[in-house]
């Protein structure tokens, strides 16, 4: 008999933790940290801090932690969001982790720059490759690469008991990445058993004017083309089809893209797997180098390591002299000390200030906004969710006729059965008989 326990994430985004079991074989489909309480609400801080079963960080999962005999044959990690694999640290060390080798990269670029808290250490992995099978006990898995705001994300296929389930992951369809899907829905596996499909973005709140990552890179380009003044953009670092899609209207628009240390090595590391990949010998890419950045590549790769990238090292007298072709893709501590520079000469008030990230993050903290405030710089909102918006989350359900749908990683999964047939609604921590 198989049985899907989904151990959070079937009222929740975030924290995912799937467990499927055959027989007295279990795997875990991620291993994410929790956004937010069980009812949606927001969470303590200080049990993050503090991760336990009993303060419910930690799920409730038999067999999975260091303090107890391991019964869980693998954890696989679909991508390297914090949410998806946050509590690896709490796993028991003999339980091997299976992940992808973008993700694998990105954890590894965390343990230099992340704060302590959010360093997270394995040594017992093993790399999967997407479109390749790949057997753990009697379950054998078939990885697919997927459009998403996670670099190298995957969706998987899950066989056993002649019996398959569809794991989306966190997926969408209007990213850089999008022809992977499409190859999916044209030639899917049809009429699987069990489809455990996201649904973030079902009930708004996701979307600010951009359809698409295309029109993104659009917007920003019209905005770096008539700038009349440096252009500073917040995004996430460790988001590579937005940095991709900045530095390409930067060099439409003929201007300078100057990024923190973090950032460019994300870069550096990763053309290692997609040589294509941004920096390029010729493009317009400049790093600006911030102390803690600085220290932090010291300490773990050694100080060696800070002179790879001298020939595209950038101070602030540069930035002043050039600033009207400069966009700043730098945390909001190193805006205020360039803004400080840039005042000297003349006033910002014809500078931008793109907000690249969900809007949510605006309400959450509010140094964003004191920013623009301080020196009287518009805001302007630039972004397309990570996450696949309702045509897609169709698309792949047609494609692959599930039997039973199970929504998970949703605020929304009582609004599934509006859109799809066969939908079934399970509560965290309780086993599904497929």
């Amino acid at each position: 008999m198989i049985q899907v326990t989904i151990h959070r994430g079937t009222h929740t985004i975030g924290g995912s933790c799937i467990e499927i079991r055959s027989g007295d074989s279990r795997i875990i489909l991620d291993f994410g940290m929790p956004l937010m309480e069980k009812d949606g609400g927001e969470i303590n801080e200080e049990k993050l801090l503090h991760p336990s079963i009993e303060n419910g960080i930690l799920p409730n999962v038999e067999g999975l932690y260091k303090d107890q005999q391991p019964t869980i044959d693998a954890v696989i990690i679909s991508h390297a969001h914090i949410d998806h694999y946050g509590l690896l640290n709490y796993l028991n060390p003999s339980i091997p982790v299976y992940l992808s080798r973008g993700s694998h990269a990105l954890i590894k670029v965390g343990r230099i720059f992340y704060p302590e808290k959010n360093k997270i250490s394995f040594d017992n992995y093993r790399i999967f490759e997407h479109w390749k099978p790949f057997e753990i006990g009697p379950f054998k898995i078939f990885s697919y690469l997927m459009d998403h705001s996670g670099y190298d994300a995957s969706a998987f296929l899950i066989e056993t008991e002649n019996k398959e389930i569809f794991y989306s992951g966190d997926f969408r369809g209007h990213g850089r990445k999008s022809k992977v899907l499409d190859r999916l829905v044209r030639n899917p596996v049809q009429d699987v058993d069990c489809l455990l499909m996201e649904g973030t973005t079902l009930g708004g709140d996701h979307s600010v004017g951009f359809d698409s990552e295309e029109d993104v890179e659009k917007g920003l380009c019209r905005i770096f083309s008539e700038q009349k003044d440096v252009s500073f953009i917040m995004a996430s670092g460790s988001n590579v089809d937005r940095i991709v899609s900045i530095n390409k209207a930067a060099v439409d628009s003929k201007k300078t893209l100057v990024l923190d240390l973090y950032t460019y090595y994300i870069l550096d590391q990763l053309k290692n797997i997609t040589s294509s990949l941004t920096p390029h010998r010729r493009d317009n890419i400049r790093v600006f180098y911030i102390k803690t950045h600085a220290q932090s590549m010291v300490d773990s790769l050694g100080k060696d390591s800070l002179y790879k990238y001298t020939d595209r090292k950038i101070g602030i007298d540069e930035i002043v002299n050039r600033r009207d072709q400069m966009v700043l893709k730098l945390p909001v501590s190193a805006m205020y000390r360039i803004s400080d520079a840039l005042l000297k000469d003349r006033p910002l008030d014809k500078a931008k200030f793109i907000f690249s990230m969900w809007p949510g993050y605006l309400d959450k903290n509010d140094s964003f906004h004191k920013f623009c405030n301080k020196y009287k710089i518009e805001l302007i909102k630039i972004h397309t969710s990570g996450h696949a918006y309702l045509k897609d989350l169709e698309r792949l359900v047609a494609a692959l006729k599930p039997k039973t749908l199970i929504p998970v990683h949703t605020l929304s999964g009582d609004d599934f059965s509006k859109h799809f047939e066969n939908v079934i609604r399970i509560d965290d921590g309780v086993p599904f008989d497929l």
